[in-house]
């Protein structure tokens, strides 16, 4: 095991901020990020439930826009985050794997073994979303679970949130306390059937107290996460079960902020995004595609997306083209007037004009597909879908490995059939195109720009 520390770039990370001017004054839009756990492509009735029965969300997506390619850069947890909050790939921040409580006995044995170079959180050299903002005059909060790590330099209010209400971990893992900033406010084990309730709570009042300059909500439901949890007026509300109910209640929750963001004549310049942070666990439906959360195949990483601003995007309309996690980044600094990092490699793009139906097809020309430290597939702008040698997601086969394999979205979504006899050219290029991907990040895999 490589035990080299990371050399960090601090005095670039301090030199951006330091250059960012306010925006308060040109009327930036306020930002919501509804970022749920673990919740499939087709659990809210507007991506094909039938079970799950999601109002304000389908509502959300009548006045807004819809995308049905969208990706989570990341198949678990942490490294999703890690890329929603930086616009990069979760590997230039050596997040291969999922944090655990560093001072828990699994937490001590497993870390050192899936995340190198002594890596317990979110670098301190990484720029995130909510730095960048809070830079420009934003008030920020973070509501709900953070999993980039529990202890200092690691934390949410060293990473650009003024205010924190959560939980550092997944709702399945040892404490689960939930804290206010660092002060502990809910001992564990914390009721997780009242959680979404508080947590809806936190964001009103914070939205009530914040009204009057551009802020930053950041949403990180801990549901549908397994176990998932109801609190007893949605228990039995829904057709799937106790997740179902979850599903509805996060829901409810969306539906409450829209009603505070109206009732403070904020909804025409309020940004509002849902998505989630990799494909269902044990429950939740992926919409018919192939794998579920942990795989690199459209099941793992293929996610709902919904946007709403009326300010700027149109109403009722659905995207095909794909884009991913990666793109909040840019895409929301362009929206706020801040110009991105010049000293790394950002890896997501503006997609403010994929929104607004101005493109047909993807900004990306290829987007890549991380599992652990190494780039295991990708798929390119003509919705072809290369992945090099894959764990089953068959149980019974689950330790053998197939592939590679080629997969033509164009006329099979569910990646059923590996075309690559009928694309030999084709396969060729994004074999290539994958191992050149693979030798950048070997030789530059922070991806400092020199």
């Amino acid at each position: 095991m490589n035990k080299k520390k990371v050399e960090l770039n601090l005095n670039n990370h301090k030199s951006y901020l330091s250059s960012i001017e306010s925006v308060v004054e040109n009327n930036p839009p306020n930002i919501v990020l509804i970022f749920v756990d673990d919740m499939g492509h087709g659990d809210i009735s507007c991506f094909g439930s039938v079970a799950i029965h999601t109002p304000n969300l389908d509502n959300m997506a009548d006045n807004g826009v819809k995308m049905n390619s969208f990706y989570a850069s990341s198949a678990i947890c942490s490294p999703s985050r890690f890329s929603c909050l930086t616009g990069r790939y979760p590997n230039r921040g050596f997040v291969n794997g999922v944090f655990f409580p560093h001072n828990h006995p699994i937490g001590k044995l497993i870390i050192p073994l899936m995340i190198p170079h002594g890596v317990r959180g979110i670098l301190p050299d990484e720029v995130t979303l909510a730095e960048a903002l809070q830079a420009g005059g934003y008030k920020t909060g973070i509501f709900g679970k953070w999993h980039l790590g529990d202890h200092s330099p690691y934390l949410p209010t060293e990473n650009g949130f003024d205010y924190f209400f959560g939980s550092y971990y997944s709702n399945d893992m040892t404490p689960y306390a939930y804290y206010r900033n660092e002060e502990i406010v809910i001992d564990s084990p914390a009721d997780q059937s009242q959680l979404t309730k508080e947590i809806t709570q936190e964001i009103l009042t914070y939205i009530d107290d914040n009204h009057d300059h551009p802020f930053f909500v950041y949403y990180p439901s801990p549901f549908p996460h397994h176990p998932a949890h109801a609190s007893e007026e949605f228990t039995g509300s829904s057709n799937g079960g106790t997740y179902g109910d979850c599903v509805q209640e996060i829901d409810w929750s969306i539906g409450e902020i829209r009603k505070k963001l109206e009732e403070l004549g904020l909804t025409e310049n309020t940004l509002i995004i849902f998505t989630s942070d990799n494909g269902p666990w044990y429950e939740g439906s992926p919409g018919f595609h192939r794998g579920r959360k942990g795989n690199n195949f459209d099941g793992g990483q293929i996610v709902p997306f919904i946007a709403s601003w009326p300010h700027a995007l149109p109403k009722g309309i659905e995207v095909d083209a794909a884009a991913m996690n990666i793109d909040f980044f840019p895409t929301i600094l362009k929206m706020a007037g801040i110009p991105l990092p010049t000293d790394r490699k950002i890896d997501g793009v503006d997609i403010l004009p994929l929104m607004q139906g101005d493109l047909d097809e993807s900004p990306h020309e290829e987007l890549y597909f991380v599992s652990t430290k190494k780039v295991m597939g990708l798929r390119t702008k003509d919705n072809f879908k290369y992945l090099d040698k894959h764990r089953s997601e068959n149980s019974t086969y689950w330790v053998a490995k197939q592939g590679p394999f080629l997969f033509n979205l164009n006329q099979d979504q569910n990646e059923s059939y590996n075309a690559s006899t009928h694309f030999p050219e084709k396969t060729a290029d994004m074999s290539k195109k994958l191992e050149d991907k693979r030798k950048e990040m070997v030789a530059n895999p922070r991806g400092w720009k020199r």
